[in-house]
């Protein structure tokens, strides 16, 4: 599959989340700062650690966080992982405020339903719910109703 056949959506940033996600690191660097200036060697081992975890799962599991749509497949990218959902399996499209972990920065979220039960419901969340949308029913054969999708003649 080349990278040409993917249609790319960026992750909505809720502002509470944008914020927490800007000062956490900030706030892990400034213990840093403040452990060199002042020498004390615990405070710089707390802000040195704190900065690494902090790094380790940015670049592990948000950056970049975002939602691609190709003929065949969903692709969900969150840092390092990607996780691909057949289009033929995906039931349903709905939206949800769900606040369960999940590789989405948003509450304004939708729930891709592959089956019953949590196990088989992956939440996301586009910057622009209506294009992903009606791309996704373009792509996957899924029918438009209002803000969800659904597979008819299941």
């Amino acid at each position: 599959m080349s990278h040409s056949e993917f249609k790319w959506f960026r992750s909505a940033v809720d502002w509470w989340l944008g914020v927490i996600l800007l000062v956490l690191p900030l706030l892990e660097f400034g213990i840093l700062i403040a452990g060199l200036l002042s020498g004390d060697r615990e405070v710089i081992t707390v802000g040195m650690l704190g900065c690494g975890v902090v790094t380790a799962l940015y670049v592990l599991l948000v950056i970049p966080i975002r939602y691609s749509i190709s003929r065949k497949y969903l692709v969900i990218r969150f840092g390092v992982i990607r996780s691909r959902v057949r289009l033929d399996e995906i039931r349903e499209v709905y939206p949800t405020r769900n606040p369960l972990a999940s590789p989405a920065l948003s509450l304004n979220r939708l729930a891709i339903c592959t089956g019953d039960g949590p196990l088989k419901m992956t939440l996301i969340s586009p910057t622009n719910h209506d294009e992903f949308l009606a791309t996704l029913a373009d792509n996957s054969g899924l029918t438009r109703e209002g803000d969800r999708l659904v597979r008819r003649g299941l």
